[in-house]
């Protein structure tokens, strides 16, 4: 077993499926299983098991992905401590919500290498959640997530805000304003629960009266970029970050839309606001 094994090993945990971490890996899933069988073998039981879902951990499996990501971030580290220590070039590693990493990073960090050219700046994108065990647990220098972090030993401040929009695909025959009852006959396109821009809309949507259970969620999306091309198409509304939508709205690929019983008109007022914190692991809390 090597420290390969060990982020491969990794990377199926991530992704709960062999052939997903064997394209990321740019491997062959055959060559995958093999390499997860001789782990397998070498540790003396099985560490997946498969459900409707693609594959999950066992238990043993989950105290080899706890110390295989310790190891694997302990290894890294050296070689970045060792690159940083032999030249001036400074790496910052930094991780971020996926929307934040899209639609608002790119730009930000053009800057940033402009005015501060000594660093080279490693970007990874992952949920919020996953952002806060891994600075926790010291795999990056700083991280981007949605909402105030859990693990009050991180220390946090808010960087941005941006807002929800109700939009609707050009080719989708909607009202210009609709009610909020009127809201529950039209298709919703939504991202699955449990991500956490999902759940700060559906507080926001019940703090304005709206039943979720009411609302016609055909199916859910794991990102932000599949709502917004699905909206695009016209197979439903969207709640969409501003920061997502914006350049769309200059090619007139979406229509806003006016809920005057929120108080949402045009694109400029919003239903709720979208809150990122940057992280840092501080024994201070902020």
């Amino acid at each position: 077993m090597n420290v390969l094994n060990l982020k491969m090993f990794i990377k199926i945990v991530e992704t709960g499926s062999i052939s997903k971490a064997a394209e990321l890996m740019n491997i062959s899933q055959s060559a995958l299983s093999q390499q997860l069988r001789a782990m397998e073998l070498e540790i003396g039981t099985r560490l997946f098991e498969r459900n409707y879902n693609g594959v999950v951990p066992t238990d043993t499996g989950k105290i080899v992905s706890h110390y295989a990501t310790e190891i694997t971030s302990s290894y890294d580290r050296m070689f970045l401590d060792i690159s940083n220590s032999q030249n001036q070039n400074k790496t910052i590693h930094i991780m971020a919500n996926p929307c934040v990493y899209s639609y608002a990073l790119p730009c930000t960090l053009y800057h940033v290498k402009n005015n501060y050219p000594q660093y080279t700046l490693q970007m990874e994108v992952m949920s919020s959640q996953n952002i806060e065990e891994k600075i926790t647990k010291g795999q990056a220098d700083m991280g981007i997530i949605i909402g105030k972090p859990k693990d009050k030993n991180l220390s946090s401040k808010k960087v941005f805000t941006d807002r929800f929009c109700l939009v609707a695909g050009e080719k989708m025959e909607v009202p210009d304003q609709l009610s909020s009852e009127e809201l529950y006959h039209y298709p919703l396109l939504m991202l699955v629960k449990n991500q956490k821009t999902r759940q700060l809309l559906d507080k926001s949507l019940v703090k304005n009266g709206i039943e979720i259970g009411r609302l016609h969620i055909p199916y859910t999306l794991e990102s932000t970029e599949s709502i917004k091309l699905s909206a695009i198409n016209g197979f439903g509304l969207a709640f969409l970050p501003y920061m997502a939508i914006k350049k769309s709205f200059t090619i007139s690929s979406f229509a806003s839309l006016n809920v005057p019983d929120w108080s949402l008109k045009m694109i400029t007022t919003p239903l709720n606001v979208l809150v990122m914190f940057l992280l840092l692991l501080n024994r201070q809390s902020s």
